[in-house]
């Protein structure tokens, strides 16, 4: 798949890839951007795109805010929700900071150089602990009461190795 369309679960990217990976990820995708935060990014850059679109189609120059060029960004009129970290960046660090601020114009452009310091940050303890086993199909009572034995003695091993007291 591609990058913007990865779902869920952990990616790992070489660091000689992250910056080609980050841009390809589109906006709404990226953590810190999935809320208001990147919607109302987005929601900018579409009414960017099409201001230059509608600039170029009335014979404009293209001579006002836009692209890195200073005319139109460098994506067409598009849906708010396919935008990628690319698109933003097409926009320039100057547009990308008015519409932004400049701050967060700084971080977007650290990220799409591949830049990201949070790192991976525990949550906190799991909120479950779980023990699952294998075994043949049997309507054996005294096996089914082994088997759930064995799953709890497991169960309070780990509730015991993570400092928690087991509860039902």
């Amino acid at each position: 798949k591609s990058a913007g369309e990865l779902k869920g679960g952990l990616a790992a990217v070489a660091d000689a890839s992250a910056a080609a990976f980050l841009r390809s990820r589109r906006l709404l995708t990226i953590p810190g951007l999935q809320q208001k935060r990147g919607r109302a990014l987005a929601e900018a850059l579409s009414h960017l795109a099409r201001h230059a679109e509608a600039r170029q189609a009335g014979g404009g120059t293209g001579g006002g805010a836009g692209g890195v060029d200073g005319g139109s960004p460098g994506f067409g009129p598009c849906s708010t929700s396919s935008l990628t970290l690319g698109d933003a960046l097409s926009v320039g660090r100057a547009e990308l900071a008015r519409l932004v601020g400049e701050a967060e114009a700084a971080e977007l452009l650290r990220l799409g150089e591949g830049g990201c310091d949070g790192g991976v940050v525990e949550r906190g303890p799991a909120r479950s602990i779980s023990a699952e086993v294998s075994f043949p199909p049997t309507s054996d009572a005294a096996r089914h009461a082994e088997t759930l034995r064995g799953l709890a003695a497991t169960l309070l091993r780990r509730c015991a190795a993570d400092g928690r007291p087991p509860r039902r």
